[in-house]
């Protein structure tokens, strides 16, 4: 059996340091693209429909209302400010890479510091599609994404599917050979997902 470079071969502390926001602006796109204005929509509605009435039999609407817009304002408000700070931080991540070319690259030039960003990387686009196809409010925001007749999300989806025939395929870890196919394949998927998202903004 060849030499396999582990899935979870983590490189050495001290020197596998991921090159600044390569993997961290990617976790911060959930919050970053988080739907305030779905979820405010979704919630005044449900506290229409079932709390309103319960203050108006109990007397005390007058009260009530004016309390509980306050404090949802004051959730809202906290929300928007994560979310506002979540994109303030992708901007400057993303900026500190410089250019595509740098894109998943480590100070550890290992393959195991290679394949440990990249797999970083996949989990990322997993985590954000997942979350794009099961969240009931992402389709407020961001619903053409997950449509497959839109050719940019055809594309990224024949490409993710493609990450995730590649892992199935390599259970115990990539020849040393494949750890820079890899890298490549999973940021052509990344912006593909990209080009995909973009079309909703």
């Amino acid at each position: 059996m060849p030499d396999l470079v582990a899935w979870r071969a983590d490189p050495a502390p001290a020197s596998a340091r991921v090159h600044a926001g390569t993997v961290r602006a990617d976790r911060l796109r959930v919050r970053a693209d988080y739907p305030i204005t779905g979820v405010a929509i979704v919630l005044l509605v449900l506290q229409a429909v079932f709390l309103v009435p319960l203050f108006w039999e109990l007397d005390v609407t007058t009260v009530a209302v004016p309390v509980l817009l306050a404090v949802d304002a004051l959730g809202f408000a906290g929300l928007w400010v994560l979310r506002e700070r979540a994109r303030r931080d992708v901007g400057r991540l993303e900026a500190s890479y410089g250019d595509s070319e740098r894109d998943g690259v480590t100070r550890d030039p290992s393959l195991a510091g290679l394949l440990a960003v990249s797999r970083e990387r996949h989990e990322a686009i997993r985590e954000e599609w997942t979350r794009a196809v099961t969240d009931p409010l992402a389709p407020l925001t961001s619903g053409d994404s997950t449509d497959v007749s839109d050719p940019d999300t055809a594309a990224f989806v024949e490409a993710y599917a493609a990450l995730e025939d590649f892992l199935a395929a390599h259970p115990d870890g990539l020849p040393p050979e494949l750890v820079a196919v890899y890298g490549q394949d999973v940021r052509e998927c990344r912006r593909l997902w990209d080009a995909a998202r973009a079309r909703t903004g």
